[in-house]
């Protein structure tokens, strides 16, 4: 999508002229990369848990698949300054201590596995900026992305209720007819196709207006029906943030408010768990808040937690592993801990894995320079409006941690699209975005 090179030689009429298939095929790879990340290579697949085995072989092949498209993609099409960009120093420190991480994890092989199966799928959402060859080739991209996690997930609610149709079996019976579509939970739907809500405002602000409506509809429609409370009460605070925010002030204005909003949802959701006066003026606000259980297992983890706060247990290396199971059930908390796959708070997941080095580097890479790079996009409409949008999709997500957690687990679709908001800012804040004809 950058500006980064001109054409040589005279004959440039009859060079537009001719067919771009190279330009298709770029567009093609893109489109096809982005539908696989949302999409994700096992749709309807219900029985899926958070932190497990990372040793399936249809996930390690189709991600690995995807990389090596991607990689064999920037050595063909890409530009070696947005290469450049891409080698961020942040972005390399982080990836070195999420590998050495695993490898003091209990299990060691299976975490550092877990370890490469995220970055490849990271590497991946890399292709989605730079492979199209300008803004309306992106556009396109985002259009046959979202119908296809939305034409999908409608059609599985009409024609596989048994699959995208909570049932109500299981630990979750009050989930009974609430929607998730081709995902694994009604979570996980509630904040992926609440992203696409924002993808289609940003079409709209794009001029495709007709196809813009059509995607921010039809995805408003689902995430009311999945019941996700925290992504359903998201969207419209998101918006409100953004917009007003652009209205009031610059864009350095806006970050630093983004960034206030992500510390004040930090302290009225974890910081409860570790100030009394935090949490009695949470009660205050809103009487008998438990967040659904979740603060007794945040008060669990953070109870064995202490003690190893620089290093973390490793990745993958404290929920359903030996740690976890071998305590004794707590008959005081409302949620067992044993059986959950997470603590239902990202960044608490990142400090439990990684130590407070990694929660650190974490906050750095996914808050801090985001709205740095936000505050640099240029001031042209279309880097505006895609800027707008990630910045939105990136603020969505980053306070929808604090009640799941998606961060860095391998290919989840929430962690892709947070890594895509990331990126994008990052190649938006280095590169102008060619618009493209029509």
């Amino acid at each position: 999508m950058s500006n980064t090179a001109s054409l040589s030689g005279t004959d440039t009429g009859r060079l537009a002229a001719a067919p771009d298939f190279v330009g298709f095929a770029r567009f093609l790879i893109a489109a096809a990369v982005f539908s696989t990340l949302l999409v994700t290579v096992t749709p309807f697949a219900v029985t899926f848990e958070g932190s497990m085995d990372s040793g399936d072989l249809a996930n390690q092949l189709g991600y690995s698949s995807l990389a090596a498209i991607v990689l064999a993609g920037h050595l063909v099409f890409s530009d070696r300054h947005v290469l450049a960009a891409l080698m961020r120093p942040a972005w390399m420190l982080m990836t070195v201590w999420l590998l050495a991480s695993a490898m003091w994890a209990a299990s060691a092989e299976n975490a550092v596995r877990s370890a490469l199966f995220t970055l490849l799928a990271m590497t991946a959402v890399t292709g989605v900026f730079a492979f199209p060859r300008d803004a309306r080739a992106f556009r396109w991209v985002v259009v046959v992305t979202a119908l296809m996690v939305l034409g999908l997930s409608y059609f599985g609610v009409l024609f596989m209720p048994h699959l995208a149709i909570n049932d109500g079996s299981g630990s979750e019976p009050d989930h009974a007819g609430l929607w998730r579509g081709i995902f694994s939970h009604k979570n996980v739907a509630g904040a992926v196709i609440g992203s696409l809500f924002f993808l289609g405002v940003y079409l709209i602000r794009a001029r495709m207006v007709w196809i813009g409506l059509l995607i921010a509809g039809l995805s408003v429609n689902f995430v009311l029906h999945t019941g996700s409370k925290t992504s359903t009460g998201l969207l419209p605070l998101v918006m409100l943030v953004v917009i007003f925010g652009r209205l009031l002030g610059g864009r350095r204005l806006l970050a630093f408010g983004v960034f206030l909003v992500v510390v004040a949802m930090a302290l009225l959701t974890l910081g409860t768990v570790l100030s009394p006066t935090l949490d009695a003026i949470v009660q205050w606000m809103v009487p008998g808040t438990t967040y659904t259980g979740r603060m007794d297992l945040w008060r669990y983890a953070l109870e064995v937690w202490y003690g190893h706060e620089w290093a973390g247990f490793g990745l993958n290396g404290f929920w359903q592993s030996e740690v976890v199971a071998g305590t004794e059930r707590n008959f005081e908390l409302s949620w067992d801990p044993r059986g959950s796959p997470n603590a239902h708070n990202g960044y608490l997941d990142i400090a439990i894995s990684m130590g407070i080095p990694g929660l650190v580097l974490s906050v750095i890479v996914l808050v801090i320079l985001p709205l740095v790079d936000y505050a640099r996009i240029g001031r042209d409409r279309e880097s505006t409006c895609l800027g707008d949008t990630l910045l939105m999709i990136l603020t969505y997500l980053l306070l929808n941690s604090f009640l799941e957690s998606y961060l860095f687990e391998r290919a989840n679709p929430v962690w892709m699209l947070v890594w895509f908001a990331v990126v994008g800012l990052r190649l938006l804040s280095r590169h102008r975005v060619e618009p493209g004809a029509g």
